[in-house]
């Protein structure tokens, strides 16, 4: 009895010990003539060169902590669009960001849900406005060099809604017959479609809801080996592209710190990396701070419909704005005198619109002014926390 004891423990204490461990890996032919395990593999290895590029590019633990947890977000978002929601006849939007997952240089103000789409469907998207202050449909096809630009776009007031808030947008290359102001026009090249919203105040309001429809489509057919490697091709594709345009903003950005001047390497192609939206104004620079220091970003306000403050940390993601203040809008920045004043440091000053760095010594200054009609690059300067002053 006492041995048959012995071996159970024993075996438990192997079995925990084993789970601890990490598995082999398998022999570099296992994939060998499978078309799905060969693309399997080809979306590993960009995940275990993502790793590689994130320690080699973080400049301490904190930001290596953050930019492997980004890469593990990124990798769950890219399978959502282009495998389990990426078919262009069955299409299917998918929230890019939210809680859980963060990339591209998201707003904490907006909504952003995108569907794979092709010229050669005819689509329409509806559902309902919600208590969105700005919607945004765009969309996007590419430039020869393969990165994104915007094609087509339309706003809540080019739409028109019944009494109810109700919408339909027909997405297309040829005009449906009938349709009058809602409708996008759809490039040969369009690819993805955007549609985003922005709340003055998110916590309070109701979400849009959207569904989107092929009126082109076929009976589903079942999913077939080579779909999935397609699939799991686009997947690899989008986490690389995106990691390595986050990676490259980033070191430009970098070498001017405490700055808002553009990089002079920047190109406005380059910009479609991060699918943006003609309806805002990206402004911003790198702040790099002391523990005793703060950065003063001053501007004029602006003449826009919405506009706002925020901080990311090297790898574009907006820092927790659920435990620190890390993003203040329009509706939230005291003015004075048409001029505006915010506080950027790790310590929370005696008044003022202040953001935490929440640990981050280091990162992306974000200003978007949106609808802008008129407006001023604002101003920033460097000042000791112990001497400081509006």
């Amino acid at each position: 009895m006492l041995s048959i004891v012995i071996a159970l423990i024993g075996g438990y204490v192997f079995g925990t010990l084993q789970n601890h461990h990490a598995i082999e890996l398998p022999p570099s032919d296992w994939a060998e003539g499978i078309e799905a395990a060969q693309a399997w593999r080809e979306f590993s290895a960009s995940l275990e060169a993502g790793g590689a590029l994130v320690v080699e590019s973080a400049p301490d633990v904190q930001a290596r902590h953050d930019g492997l947890a980004f890469i593990a977000e990124l990798a769950s978002a890219s399978l959502e669009m282009k495998l389990t929601r990426g078919s262009t006849t069955q299409p299917q939007f998918t929230d890019w960001m939210s809680g859980y997952r963060k990339f591209l240089g998201d707003s904490p103000d907006a909504l952003y849900h995108s569907a794979e789409v092709s010229s050669e469907n005819q689509y329409v998207i509806s559902g309902h406005r919600g208590d969105a202050d700005y919607v945004g449909l765009t969309l996007y096809g590419r430039h020869i060099n393969g990165w994104n630009r915007v094609s087509a776009h339309l706003t809540h007031d080019d739409i028109e809604f019944d009494t109810q808030g109700n919408f339909s947008v027909s997405v297309s290359v040829i005009r449906p017959e009938g349709a009058r102001g809602n409708w996008l026009a759809m490039d040969k090249d369009a690819h993805l479609i955007m549609v985003r919203q922005y709340f003055h105040d998110r916590d309070q309001a109701t979400k849009a809801t959207l569904q989107i429809e092929n009126l082109s489509a076929k009976p589903k057919e079942a999913t077939e080996p080579v779909s999935l490697s397609g699939d799991l091709r686009r997947a690899a594709e989008f986490f690389n592209s995106t990691l390595q345009g986050t990676v490259t903003l980033a070191r430009m950005v970098s070498q001017m710190p405490n700055s808002i001047e553009s990089p002079r390497d920047y190109s406005p192609d380059f910009g479609g990396v991060f699918y943006p939206t003609p309806d805002n104004e990206y402004l911003g620079g790198w702040y790099k701070l002391e523990k005793d220091e703060a950065l003063i970003v001053e501007g004029a306000v602006p003449n826009a419909a919405y506009w706002s403050v925020s901080l990311q940390n090297r790898w574009l993601q907006s820092l927790d704005y659920e435990k620190h203040q890390t993003a203040l809008n329009h509706r939230q920045i005291q003015t004075e005198d048409g001029q505006y004043a915010v506080i950027i440091s790790s310590q929370k000053p005696p008044s003022g619109n202040w953001l935490d760095t929440a640990g981050r010594d280091e990162g992306l200054l974000a200003i978007r002014y949106q609808r802008v009609v008129e407006s001023e690059a604002p101003t920033i300067r460097l000042v000791k926390f112990s001497n400081f002053k509006l």
